[in-house]
C-alpha cells in the first residue's frame, strides 16, 4: 500500500484561501489506494472528511519553533510506520523538519509553491526589520530550496522560472497541476442562475464581470484596479455591466477609496473576501472574467473560470500561458500593458461570439486539470516517476 504524508499549514471551512479544495484531491488520491495522514499546522476546526483511508492530525503547539518541534516528532513516529513520502504545501516552517526527519531515517520531501513573487521581493538586508525578514522568510526558504528532494511547481513554464530564476536545481524541480472539481465549478441553467443571483442579492438586470483575487502591491492590483474598469466605464453601462471584486489584502481598502473618489460604485463593487467554499456561486452567475496580475504562478482562479464556462482577460503572468488555449491567450496582455487590457475587455464585451467561442474552448480545456486527473498525476510522479 502507497503511504503519503501531506502537510498542510491552515485549514478553516469558512476561509478565503484555496487550501479548501485540496480536501477534495485528497480523497480521490485515498480513493485510488493511498493511505494519506493530512498534518494541519495551525487547524481552527477539523475538516469533515469521510474516507477511511484518511487520517487527519492537528498539531496543538501554537509558538512557530515548537509547532516544528512537535511535527518532527510527529514525522518520525509515521516514518517508523512506513510513511516514506512527504509532501508540502508551501510552509517552510514545516519543510525543515521535514527535511531532517528525511536526512536523518530516510524518507523523501516534496515541497509545493508556484508564484514570481520573488521577481518583486526585495532580499536586501538595510535594517533590523530585514534581518528579521531574512531569519524568517528568506533563510527558510533557502534552505528549504537547497535541501528538499523535490521541489514541486506548475504548469510547466513555472518549473523554467524557477530553475532559472529562483536557482532550484534542475534535478529537485517536478511538475504537478493544481487540479479543478468539475462537479463543484460548472455550468449552471439560466433557471438556477435567477435563484442564485437572488441568493447573492445580484440585480437580474446587470451582467457581471468577475475579479478574485488578493488585492496586494506585490500582484500590483491598484496599478489595474480601477483603472481597467474605469477606462471602458461608457461600454459597461451602456451593455449593462458590472464589475464585481473579490478579495481582501492591504490594497482593499485604497481601491474603495478609489472607486467612491471616481463615483464608479455604480459599475464597480468591492465585495472583500468570500469563503472559498461558496465561491462558485459568484462564478456561475458572471459573464466574463477577469485577472489582471503582475505576479502568478499556477491560478486557481483561472481554472475555477474555465470550469465554469467563463472566457477571460488576463495578463501574461507566471504560468497562465500554459493553461490557457490559443483562442484564450488572444485575450492575454502583457502585465504591463493596462491599456491592452482594458481594449480586449471592451472587445470581448462587444463580440458575444468570441465570448461563446472562449467558453466552449475553457470547458473543453480545463478536462485536463480535472481533480480525478490530477490525482493520478500525483500518484504517478510520487510513487512511480
Amino acid at each position: 500500500m502507497n503511504k503519503l504524508i501531506y502537510i498542510l499549514n491552515h485549514y478553516a471551512s469558512n476561509q478565503g484561501s484555496h487550501f479548501y479544495h485540496i480536501l477534495h484531491l485528497l480523497e480521490e488520491i485515498a480513493s485510488n489506494g493511498v493511505e494519506i495522514v493530512l498534518i494541519i499546522e495551525k487547524a481552527d476546526e477539523l475538516p469533515r472528511l469521510n474516507h477511511d483511508r484518511i487520517q487527519i492530525i492537528a498539531q496543538k503547539e501554537t509558538h512557530p519553533l515548537k509547532r516544528m518541534v512537535e511535527l518532527f516528532g510527529i514525522l518520525k513516529r509515521l516514518n517508523a510506520q512506513g510513511y516514506k513520502k512527504i509532501f508540502i504545501r508551501i510552509s517552510q516552517n514545516a519543510a525543515l523538519p521535514a527535511i531532517a526527519v528525511s536526512r536523518l531515517f530516510g524518507s523523501e520531501v516534496y515541497y509545493w509553491q508556484s508564484g514570481t513573487t520573488h521577481l518583486v521581493n526585495d532580499t536586501q538586508i538595510r535594517n533590523l526589520h530585514d534581518l528579521k525578514r531574512f531569519l524568517k522568510s528568506d533563510l527558510p526558504f533557502y534552505l528549504t530550496k537547497t535541501f528538499v528532494d523535490h521541489f514541486v511547481t506548475g504548469p510547466e513554464s513555472m518549473a523554467e522560472y524557477y530553475r532559472d530564476v529562483v536557482k532550484v536545481a534542475p534535478d529537485r524541480l517536478m511538475v504537478l497541476y493544481n487540479d479543478i472539481d468539475l462537479g463543484r465549478f460548472a455550468e449552471i441553467s439560466e433557471e438556477k442562475r435567477k435563484i442564485l443571483r437572488k441568493e447573492l442579492d445580484i440585480d437580474d438586470d446587470k451582467k457581471i464581470i468577475l475579479f478574485v483575487h488578493r488585492l496586494s502591491p506585490v500582484r500590483k492590483s491598484l496599478y489595474y484596479m480601477p483603472y481597467v474598469i474605469e477606462a471602458g466605464a461608457e461600454a459597461l453601462r451602456k451593455n449593462g455591466y458590472r464589475c464585481i471584486v473579490i478579495g481582501g489584502g492591504s490594497e482593499k481598502e485604497a481601491l474603495e477609496n478609489e472607486v467612491k473618489a471616481k463615483k464608479l460604485d455604480d459599475i464597480l463593487s468591492i465585495m472583500g473576501e468570500k469563503p472559498n467554499a461558496l465561491i462558485q456561486k459568484y462564478y456561475q452567475i458572471a459573464e466574463i472574467f477577469i485577472n489582471p496580475t503582475f505576479t502568478e504562478g499556477f491560478p486557481r482562479v483561472l481554472i475555477e473560470a474555465m470550469a465554469s464556462g467563463l472566457p477571460i482577460v488576463t495578463t501574461d503572468a507566471g504560468g497562465i500561458k500554459d493553461i490557457l488555449g490559443a483562442k484564450q491567450r488572444e485575450y492575454m496582455v502583457d502585465v504591463r500593458d493596462r491599456d491592452g487590457f482594458a481594449e480586449k475587455l471592451g472587445q470581448l464585451i462587444a463580440d458575444s461570439g468570441a465570448r461563446h467561442a472562449l467558453k466552449e474552448e475553457n470547458l473543453h480545456r480545463v478536462k485536463r486539470y480535472s481533480t480525478e486527473n490530477v490525482a493520478k498525476m500525483y500518484i504517478q510522479k510520487i510513487f512511480h516517476g
